[in-house]
């Protein structure tokens, strides 16, 4: 069964988030179109084409941060995205330009940060994902080249997840792999440098424009950590999206590409820590939102079970 957002994702931006838009432009400008943008669901995000004063258009995108339980968490979310974006405006990293930020609703109705509309879609499609590996591995190793100090302010990377209170799921066929894996994943911190990371590098936040790679978005996640996290949480997602051979084809390739070795202690931990051991129907709804309906909940787990296997094995 296809799995569907919850409303206050999908629905459109009330009038005061738009009036916030065009404040924020200024000149006169006013919202002509409005369209959501599918493949996220921590946040509702839509493109808008904004017309100034003198009849010229432009692209943005407005992403407000609608989970509540969220921002009683993190009341700063739009604040930490809005600070990693202002530092990359440096064009070291395809990443999308800030054009306002309301870090704590008093303006648009709830947290928001409004950026240039890049070029480009998400494409989960296998044929793109696949002809993609490279320049993802690429990309990744480009954010991995910027020092913390390049991002003043930023977050310093910290684990999710009580991994103490993990086990395996209980919808596994080898809950002997996800215990090894589990066990490995509890240990210290290896003692590495660290640098800028995504935090949450995946195919769902990669754009693609004509089958090309266009860029990264989804930076409040973004941190002062360990380059290891961003692989093995993007290793996880390549092997549920395709199969674990691309995701040892995207490790190849960054290797290459920074002739850095891969400790598969991170891929553990990303398992634990990504909420993979949970995996339930939820975790299909983004997937599906994005087009890619064949990832059912049986598919997933069957994946997620083979890519455990791997990682044990590496342990």
């Amino acid at each position: 069964m296809v799995q569907r957002l919850p409303d206050f994702i999908r629905r459109r931006p009330p009038p005061r988030a738009l009036d916030w838009v065009e404040r924020s432009v200024g000149g006169g400008a006013r919202v002509r179109a409005v369209r959501r943008l599918r493949g996220g669901s921590s946040s509702a995000v839509h493109a808008l084409t904004v017309e100034d004063g003198e009849g010229r258009r432009r692209g943005l995108v407005l992403r407000r941060y609608v989970r509540a339980n969220w921002l009683d968490l993190e009341p700063d979310l739009a604040e930490k995205e809005a600070l990693v974006l202002r530092a990359l405006e440096t064009g070291e990293v395809a990443a999308p330009r800030l054009v306002a930020v309301d870090e704590d609703g008093t303006e648009c109705d709830v947290p928001a940060v409004l950026m240039e509309r890049m070029p480009g879609r998400i494409d989960l499609s296998v044929d793109t994902l696949a002809r993609g590996i490279e320049a993802m591995a690429d990309a990744v190793a480009r954010i991995h080249a910027i020092r913390c100090e390049a991002v003043p302010g930023l977050q310093p990377y910290v684990t999710w997840a009580d991994l103490d209170a993990v086990s395996p799921p209980s919808w596994t066929r080898d809950a002997g792999a996800w215990r090894a894996v589990i066990e490995v994943a509890r240990r210290p911190l290896p003692d590495v440098p660290h640098v800028l990371v995504h935090r949450d590098y995946h195919p769902g936040n990669v754009l693609w424009w004509r089958g090309r790679f266009a860029g990264i978005t989804d930076w409040v996640n973004a941190s002062c950590g360990p380059r290891g996290v961003d692989l093995g949480h993007c290793r996880q997602n390549i092997a549920q999206l395709l199969d674990i051979e691309a995701a040892e084809r995207f490790l190849a390739c960054y290797e290459e590409r920074t002739g850095r070795v891969h400790d598969p202690f991170w891929d553990a931990l990303s398992l634990v820590d990504g909420g993979f051991v949970g995996a339930s129907s939820a975790d299909a709804t983004q997937w599906h939102d994005a087009g890619r309906t064949d990832i059912t909940v049986d598919v997933l787990h069957a994946r997620l079970d083979q890519y455990v296997r791997l990682v044990a094995s590496r342990l």
